[in-house]
């Protein structure tokens, strides 16, 4: 009987004994982009509201997302980096809004938009959708956890910059959504990811809201780095027909266009089959590109996220079995790139955008080549 009782606690006694190890080692900076804060977007009750689409439970049955054509064959694309002096583009805002199914909160967006003159000035998304050119390519992008709000600002200007100076007689209006996904912290880094990892999920409902405001004509890329990517296959799963945490989006992001990347996806790299997290995402996509390296270092403790986790859709990238499981027309959606010998261990946003290949393997799915 002794035995038997210390076969029974020595796994999670092990289990928590590295976490605590790994949390006095780590902290949220080795896998974030922290710099020193400022005051995040102040709450107001006239930006940016739902208007009465809200999340329902999963109960109430959903119909998946309208067929999509088939993805358009993508070519190489040259390109010169040169200075972009008027950058303009918004920032979308979360970070004020309900983070729980089950809080009593607000819902609804901050817009800030970054005008040619360099100023941020503070809109509402109704006046986004009513900026945005119909028919021309629309760029979300979401970052990864423990980003502060100075980071994401900073970092927005740097990402437009890279991608408008690659393809600079290319039109794409680009918007950075921003979620809550710094502290406060626990320092017990696998509890802090999991927190961020359940939120950055929930947020997939804030998204899709944003996705039905734009115009339907307007193509939609989602880029989703590090959890960033949760917020991103989330928002796909919603309108392919699926639930997250129980519940159902009611709202409709149209039958327009859409297109995914994933950098350094910090998810278990069989979510996506059918029947699993967030097996619904790839029926509302034409294509996904997963951005592989193996060697990325952060992602190596990936395991120590959940208990039973499996290895990271970054580092181990879709297995022939994940595959075979997705199947037929699915499975022909998705595309792989190995950035490895660009990158090496690192994993930051910034490392990506900034590196003039793994760019020009995301402009053809950002401009809809």
């Amino acid at each position: 009987m002794s035995e038997i009782s210390l076969q029974g606690w020595r796994g999670p006694f092990l289990f928590w004994l590295r976490v605590l190890i790994l949390s006095l080692v780590c902290s949220p900076v080795v896998v974030g982009q922290e710099l020193p804060p400022l005051p995040s977007p102040s709450a107001s009750p006239l930006i940016g509201q739902f208007d009465g689409v809200t999340p329902t439970p999963a109960t109430i049955s959903a119909e998946a997302g309208a067929v999509l054509p088939a993805p358009v064959a993508i070519d190489s694309v040259d390109h010169n980096f040169i200075a972009c002096p008027t950058p303009c583009y918004w920032i979308v805002s979360s970070r004020c809004s309900v983070q729980n199914i089950h809080e009593s909160g607000r819902w609804g967006l901050d817009v800030y938009q970054r005008t040619p003159d360099g100023c941020l000035s503070q809109s509402n998304v109704s006046t986004l959708a009513s900026q945005l050119v119909p028919g021309m390519p629309v760029c979300i992008f979401s970052h990864g956890s423990f980003v502060q709000w100075e980071s994401q600002c900073k970092e927005a200007g740097q990402a437009y910059s890279a991608f408008h100076s690659a393809c600079p007689n290319m039109p794409v209006q680009m918007i950075f959504f921003t979620w809550p996904s710094d502290g406060p912290y626990t320092y017990l880094l696998p509890v802090d990811a999991s927190i961020r990892g359940v939120r950055a999920e929930f947020n997939g409902f804030h998204l899709s809201y944003l996705m039905s405001q734009i115009p339907e004509t307007c193509p939609v890329c989602l880029i989703g780095h590090s959890h960033g990517t949760r917020v991103v296959l989330s928002a796909l799963h919603l309108a392919g027909g699926g639930d997250i945490q129980g519940h159902v989006f009611t709202g409709s992001i149209g039958n327009r266009r859409v297109r995914a990347v994933l950098a350094a996806a910090a998810t278990d790299h069989f979510w996506l089959n059918p029947g699993n997290r967030y097996g619904c995402a790839l029926n509302r996509v034409e294509c996904l590109l997963n951005l592989q390296n193996r060697r990325d270092f952060p992602l190596a403790f990936y395991s120590f996220s959940h208990p039973f986790a499996g290895a990271s859709l970054a580092r181990r990238g879709f297995t022939n079995r994940d595959i075979n499981r997705i199947g037929g027309y699915n499975a022909s959606k998705i595309r792989e790139c190995d950035v490895t010998a660009e990158l090496g261990p690192d994993h930051l946003w910034p490392q990506y955008f900034g590196n003039r290949e793994i760019v020009s393997a995301m402009l053809p799915y950002i401009y809809f080549q």
